[in-house]
């Protein structure tokens, strides 16, 4: 694509440059989940006894709408990009808190018999600090198969090697940001580079005046390991100058927070970042949680156990459970309890497959799995696909062994692929779920996982671990990359 060619392209492909429609579009379903969750706090009420409450009623409060419009926006939930979710969770929960509270006690001291209104606007805020996160994920899935979901943005890159952070962009659009043209610096035939089916073009005048009359207000910078954007200081008056809103995407993440603070070294920026994992207070807290969730879980596992245990006795001779042996927290070798999913000679059959088989030894030696495993059993296929055959492992967050949410536990082989990272992966328990297992589980490269686990432990908090947590729950619903 030329240079002059690409107005007319930009114009055909994006509708607009603002992200008011997109903000707009986020709080409609806001404003509809907060009506849900009160609507399901009455309803909670009203079924205790009816005359408690009158249950239809709960549309007439519609009138404190505006009241969460001004604390969400004051909170920066809008637009809404490229929020990191564990931050959305906190928002939302902290905003949902005041003003649910706020609306209580209101109705407390200025109505009279009306104290259940008060104990159902207080029922709403858990049901708000869940719904409100889960209803923005639908919604930016579902509004980003439309035109007006998003704003365009120019990417400045400096080499011609593939880059994550453009290719997440473009594989999640739900994110907000829709990569519209790449400044490249490295670029050595101008106007015939497409990266994605996205234009490359060097940074010039003309580009930067171009963009400038289409109105596009975002710009993402790909750092580079050197000085390139520094030295390079017209590029970088073109872009302060040029922009509204600027992203710096660093090229050293595994030192970088989503909580980093910011610090003045005497007119030099610094950015402060705390490894929570690492406090006894945050430690406690997470174990809270976890002794919490069992306690929640125990009496549908005893059940799910009871049935699995009948059907994998009949299914084939053997025992239930299986014990494998994987490296937990600081290099401590724990065993690790599944359902038992495999026939009960899978070494011999799998030692047979690598002897036999260059095709299955190169994808055991990529994943260390198979896509297609002839060693699992009819019933094992059913508690994979399902992700019930991870379920004994309660009894290892029980025992202290691993968390429900964490990296996972690996096996010693495994740590080879970790290679320098491996001393860090394994500072914190494993999980049961974690960032691997919501973002493509199975099919997740191992270079990928390890940067996943690298960014849990450098970000934990207890909202990352809640929104996890949330998400695992679509994901085994989905079943998607599990095998």
């Amino acid at each position: 694509m030329q240079i002059d060619e690409f107005p007319l392209w930009f114009k055909k492909r994006y509708k607009h440059t603002s992200s008011f429609w997109s903000g707009l579009m986020l709080l409609i379903v806001d404003l509809t989940t907060i009506m849900l969750c009160i609507g399901t706090s009455f309803f909670i009420i009203n079924l205790i006894n009816r005359s408690f409450i009158n249950f239809r009623s709960f549309v007439t409060y519609w009138i404190y709408l505006p009241a969460f419009i001004a604390v969400f926006y004051v909170a920066k939930l809008y637009p809404g990009m490229v929020l990191a979710p564990a931050e959305e969770i906190r928002r939302f929960t902290v905003s949902s808190f005041f003003c649910f509270m706020g609306i209580a006690i209101s109705i407390i001291f200025e109505t009279d018999d009306r104290g259940m209104i008060a104990i159902a606007m207080i029922l709403s805020i858990p049901f708000a600090s869940v719904g409100l996160p889960i209803a923005r994920q639908f919604g930016r899935l579902i509004f980003s198969k439309t035109d007006v979901w998003g704003v365009p943005a120019a990417i400045y890159v400096f080499d011609n090697k593939e880059n994550i952070a453009v290719d997440r962009l473009i594989r999640h659009p739900d994110l907000g940001y829709k990569p519209a043209v790449i400044i490249n610096s490295a670029i050595t035939n101008p106007g015939q580079s497409l990266y994605n089916d996205i234009p490359e073009f060097p940074p010039s005048e003309e580009i930067h005046e171009i963009l400038k009359k289409l109105k596009v207000k975002v710009a993402i910078i790909i750092e580079k390991g050197d000085d390139t954007l520094q030295e390079n200081h017209d590029l970088y008056s073109s872009i302060m100058r040029q922009y509204r809103y600027t992203v710096a995407v660093p090229y050293n993440q595994r030192i970088r927070s989503v909580y980093s603070s910011v610090r003045d070294i005497n007119g030099i920026i610094g950015f402060s970042t705390t490894r929570n994992l690492t406090k006894p207070s945050e430690l406690f807290l997470k174990r809270m949680t976890d002794i919490i969730l069992l306690l929640i879980a125990a009496v549908p596992t005893l059940l799910v156990t009871l049935i699995a245990a009948i059907a994998i006795k009949y299914s084939s001779p053997g025992p239930v459970f299986y014990g494998h042996k994987r490296v937990g927290k600081n290099g401590k070798e724990i065993t690790v309890w599944k359902f038992r999913s495999m026939v009960t000679n899978s070494q011999e059959i799998l030692e047979k497959l690598l002897a036999e088989d260059p095709v299955r030894r190169a994808e055991w030696e990529k994943d260390r799995k198979f896509k297609d495993d002839p060693r699992i059993t009819r019933i094992g296929k059913i508690l994979r696909n399902t992700s019930l055959d991870e379920l004994p492992q309660l009894w290892n967050i029980l025992k202290g062994d691993m968390s429900f949410v964490g990296p996972r536990p690996v096996t010693t082989p495994e740590l080879e692929k970790y290679g320098k990272q491996a001393g860090f992966i394994l500072s914190v328990k494993p999980g049961l779920s974690g960032m691997w297992q919501i973002s493509g589980r199975s099919e997740t490269a191992y270079e990928e996982r390890i940067n996943l686990d690298t960014y849990y432990i450098q970000n934990w908090s207890i909202w990352l671990d809640l929104w996890i947590i949330t998400k695992t729950v679509w994901v085994v619903i989905r079943g998607k990359g599990a095998y």
